[in-house]
């Protein structure tokens, strides 16, 4: 059973291995898009996201196999989408970065990450989980999709990482 905790300083090294090999991998699945080393995510995203005690990573026999970070409030750069959940921006969340060790992959890792963004949801009375996914990242829609995300709209958007790209907006009601 995989033990998700809020990451600590100490947590850091691993956490940028873990990362190096998600991206890796990531770049490989969708054709150099998404996430990209030195670019996003970084150390010093790590840093800021462990610093405001947003960075929750997933252990697995003391191992550490799985990380993502969850922000409070609903991404601006989402615009005003139909979210299906009407709640202030103090009773939402943001999922980020869910990467799981792809050596680990294949036992439901992701899906227990989620769970327990929803259980963290549940204990600090937020409403609706919502997250972004690249629209040529299938497999992580479909991992959202069976989670119980509910797909809202598809919407272009800038990151540095991706440049202008499609991203598939998802909403969890908690």
């Amino acid at each position: 059973m995989l033990k998700v905790r809020r990451a600590v300083p100490e947590d850091m090294e691993a956490v940028l291995e873990l990362y190096d090999v998600v991206i890796d991998l990531f770049q490989a699945q969708t054709g150099n898009m998404g996430w990209r080393r030195g670019v996003y995510p970084t150390r010093a995203d790590f840093q800021k996201a462990i610093q405001a005690g947003a960075l929750y990573v997933g252990e697995l026999e003391d191992q550490l196999a799985a990380g993502m970070i969850i922000t409070q409030g609903t991404d601006k750069t989402y615009g005003n989408p139909p979210w299906r959940v009407d709640a202030a921006d103090e009773e939402t969340a943001v999922i980020h970065t869910l990467g799981v060790s792809p050596e680990l992959s294949g036992r439901g890792l992701a899906l227990q990450m989620i769970e327990g963004a929803v259980t963290l949801a549940r204990e600090r009375g937020w409403r609706a989980l919502r997250l972004d996914v690249l629209d040529v990242n299938e497999a992580a829609q479909r991992l959202y999709e069976r989670a119980g995300f509910v797909y809202i709209e598809t919407k272009k958007i800038w990151y540095e990482s991706t440049g202008l790209a499609n991203f598939l907006l998802y909403e969890y009601a908690v």
